[in-house]
């Protein structure tokens, strides 16, 4: 299963994993691609509901911004992992690097640890957007429960399969 390639006691095939990377990043570029397009269709073709006159010139920087930054950071991978597969010595390397079980570890504790944190701040947010705007509120709350529903099921997939 897909899951299971991301935990220590697994072997890494580098290769597939750069290959991966990089197909992944096409992906990434192309949707980057159309969020720069939906950025000069956005308030004038493309009807936005709820708009402010204020957001009229929001709207369109925040989606061409999202979509160079998308744009940019999946080329930069696709070249990164490119240099990797065409440079033996720096393809083993990085490869040493990955499969450190030290550093294998520190990757997925700083998931853990990141995951505890967003919890928290959920919460803090929670707390404080009651005071600021019920719809901040609801929104804290749906975004916490969504969080909290994949971590329960992504729970009940790895006691499946570990």
């Amino acid at each position: 299963m897909l899951l299971n390639n991301f935990f220590i006691d697994n072997p890494i095939n580098f290769e597939k994993r750069c290959k991966t990377r990089i197909i992944a990043s096409c992906l990434l570029l192309v949707l980057g691609a159309v969020t720069i397009a939906l950025s000069f269709l956005a308030g004038d073709h493309i009807p936005v509901l709820y708009m402010t006159a204020d957001h009229y010139d929001f709207i369109p920087g925040f989606y061409m911004g999202t979509g160079f930054g998308l744009l940019f950071a999946a080329i930069a991978t696709i070249i990164k992992n490119v240099r990797y597969l065409k440079k033996p010595d720096l393809k083993k390397e990085r490869e040493i690097y990955e499969t450190d079980e030290r550093n294998r570890m520190l990757g997925l504790r700083s998931w853990a640890y990141a995951g505890y944190a967003m919890l928290f701040i959920l919460y803090i947010g929670i707390l404080v957007s009651g005071f600021i705007s019920i719809i901040i509120l609801k929104t804290l709350l749906v975004i916490l429960a969504v969080y909290v529903l994949v971590l329960f099921i992504f729970r009940m997939i790895l006691q499946k399969t570990m």
